[in-house]
């Protein structure tokens, strides 16, 4: 997998699916997108706190 996050890659297969035409753009869809975009933005933040934290400890040693 690459560097994204599970969130993101799931948006991105919907995404592929959608201009596949094996899913329809309706409004439940876009709420699973919505969804999965707020995921996305709080794997991201707890990401960048875990990097923050690591350089800390590294600079502590």
């Amino acid at each position: 997998m690459s560097g994204k996050s599970l969130p993101a890659y799931l948006q991105q297969v919907l995404e592929n699916h959608l201009e596949q035409s094996d899913l329809v753009y309706d409004d439940e869809l876009q709420g699973i997108f919505e969804r999965l975009g707020q995921l996305n933005d709080k794997v991201e933040q707890l990401k960048a706190n875990i990097r923050q934290k690591r350089l800390q400890q590294e600079k502590q040693k």
